[in-house]
């Protein structure tokens, strides 16, 4: 485990600027680098490692590296945010109910265990690399979720995600689909690489966007309660011509007292396939098995 101080919430917006995140150059990004809410709470990072893949871990902002047959990096962030209501901020659980527990690391497996006076939120992260130099790589993450409060409530999570394929300053051009409101894939333009996303249960709404649009919906979370639009439309790509962007999904559900729920994201590295093979891949549930489980906590 690698702990490390948690500086201000502008440590992230940092990094962004010194990767060379194109948006981050305008007069409007540095103006919310200077206006971004700092964060006064201490966290850890944590690193995993399987075959040919690393991924580091921060306990507040989600996984920040994804290394694949080594540098460059593959993802600036991917992380959970929740609301409960219809009004307010979304938070990562880290702001909203404090510092996690570690319940269980191996050197490829990671359970943090966020719990506060309504909710506690189990996070797992697995990862499995493959081969060297076979440009192979997996991301299982879940989430369950169990009210703690005694009374229902309104939920609503995020998974947010900005992957940048190999990542290269002067020249990310990537391109995301989304194939159906569970399944994403974000394509290279200039590498034939491709990750591949799938969530379940199935999404209530789901977004396609540039860097600064869901940065500020969620990071830094300028636009109070969100709900996603569902843009682009299915099948559609974005953006044209293939630059930065990001991806988000988005459950509303009604978590009753005492219940739990699970959700999950994987997360599939690969050399990019035919389209036909594709979605024979995806029809067959090669890319994993992913299910939704309720129970009622004793």
């Amino acid at each position: 485990m690698t702990q490390s101080p948690l500086l201000p919430k502008l440590l992230p917006d940092f990094i962004k600027v010194i990767r060379g995140k194109n948006q981050m150059k305008t007069p409007i990004m540095s103006l919310l680098l200077l206006t971004a809410p700092l964060v006064s709470a201490q966290a850890a990072s944590f690193d995993l490692t399987d075959n040919n893949s690393e991924i580091r871990v921060d306990d507040r902002n989600g996984i920040t590296i994804w290394y694949v047959d080594g540098s460059p990096d593959n993802v600036f962030l991917s992380n959970y945010y929740y609301r409960i209501g219809l009004t307010g901020n979304e938070s990562p659980f880290f702001d909203g109910l404090g510092t996690p527990t570690v319940t269980q690391q191996t050197g490829n497996q990671l359970e943090l265990t966020y719990t506060g006076m309504e909710l506690q939120a189990v996070v797992n992260y697995e990862l499995l690399g493959g081969d060297l130099g076979s440009s192979r790589s997996f991301i299982d993450k879940s989430v369950t979720l169990t009210n703690l409060s005694g009374q229902n409530l309104d939920f609503h999570l995020f998974d947010y995600s900005d992957f940048d394929i190999k990542f290269d300053q002067a020249n990310q051009k990537d391109q995301a689909i989304a194939l159906d409101f569970g399944t994403i894939i974000l394509n290279s333009a200039t590498k034939p690489l491709s990750i591949l996303t799938q969530v379940s249960p199935t999404p209530s709404h789901y977004e396609i966007a540039d860097f600064v649009t869901l940065y500020n919906k969620f990071f830094n979370d300028l636009d109070g309660p969100t709900t996603l639009p569902d843009n682009p439309s299915l099948n559609v790509p974005f953006p044209i011509p293939p630059s930065d962007n990001t991806f988000a999904f988005q459950w509303d559900f009604n978590l009753n007292a005492g219940e739990s729920v699970t959700f999950n994201s994987q997360f599939n590295y690969a050399p990019v396939p035919e389209p036909s093979s594709l979605f024979s891949l995806i029809s067959l549930g090669i890319f994993g098995g992913i299910s939704l489980t309720r129970r009622v906590k004793q």
